[in-house]
């Protein structure tokens, strides 16, 4: 029986939203579907990415990697002029008021990321403007296996995101677990068929229960596995969403892909 072909939800370049009311490409500040509370102090290597003339509006999720350097997905930067981005690092929901808005001194994308062909390095690193002291998260070596239960994290609205349409925001961080497919039955082309499609640096997810999931403002936001020590190591970036209730699964550009262009860079960002 064939597959049912599905969309997939990304930003667009260049997007500049001040409110999360209707997804523009993809706006600002949606979150977690069918998540739960999470427990910030284990989450305290989240960033909050805003743009530097509308700094009360998130955007987009992101992760503290160094003192000076966190992570997001390049959709959610590609456009932006160097320095127009801001964020607050190590706050939860309740805290963004008085929260410092860190600016920035630049920022990179992947090497070959192209919206108008697939999702592939749909990563970006940003340079800070001063290091922070939060604690930031270690990166996974190795993908998760197919079956492998993961975690996910992200601020801002919980209602389903199809159609992509912020109706209700949490009040704090929300999480939940997803299980890894297999990219072919996940998230292959059958699945993404549209620009921005399945790419293959692409970690594929799918609620573990109840059809939890990822919506569009997620973008950027961390794949969590637990190291050994009970810990959290991110193994990917949000990059893609479906648009299709049947299931709902979720694509993340795959950090051990990336680890020689994250360590590149970082280099060069701090070379300026």
């Amino acid at each position: 029986m064939p597959v049912r072909p599905r969309r997939a939800w990304a930003v667009l370049l260049g997007v500049l939203v001040a409110v999360v009311s209707t997804l523009v490409a993809a706006a600002p500040a949606q979150a977690i579907y069918k998540g739960h509370d999470a427990d910030f102090s284990k989450y305290r290597f989240m960033v909050s990415m805003r743009l530097a003339n509308t700094p009360d509006s998130p955007r987009c999720g992101g992760t503290l990697i160094e003192p000076d350097i966190f992570m997001t997905a390049a959709h959610c930067v590609a456009g932006v002029p160097q320095g127009g981005i801001v964020a607050t690092v190590g706050a939860n929901i309740p805290d963004w008021p008085t929260a410092p808005k860190i600016g920035t001194l630049g920022h990179a994308i992947g090497r070959h990321y192209d919206p108008t062909g697939d999702n592939r390095d749909d990563i970006a690193l940003v340079r800070l403007a001063a290091p922070q002291s939060s604690p930031t998260v270690r990166l996974a070596r190795t993908e998760p296996r197919v079956g492998e239960h993961v975690t996910i994290a992200g601020f801002g609205c919980t209602n389903i995101p199809v159609p992509p349409t912020c109706v209700t925001r949490p009040t704090v961080l929300q999480e939940t677990g997803q299980k890894v497919l297999s990219d072919r039955a996940g998230c292959g082309p059958e699945i993404f068929q549209n620009p921005p499609a399945f790419g293959p640096t692409t970690i594929c997810t799918v609620g573990i229960r109840d059809n939890s999931t990822v919506v569009p403002g997620d973008s950027g936001g961390p794949l969590l596995v637990r190291d050994r020590c009970g810990g959290f190591r991110q193994a990917g970036v949000l990059s893609l969403g479906s648009d299709s209730t049947d299931p709902l699964v979720a694509g993340y550009t795959s950090l051990p892909v990336e680890a020689r262009w994250i360590h590149d860079t970082i280099e060069q960002l701090r070379a300026g």
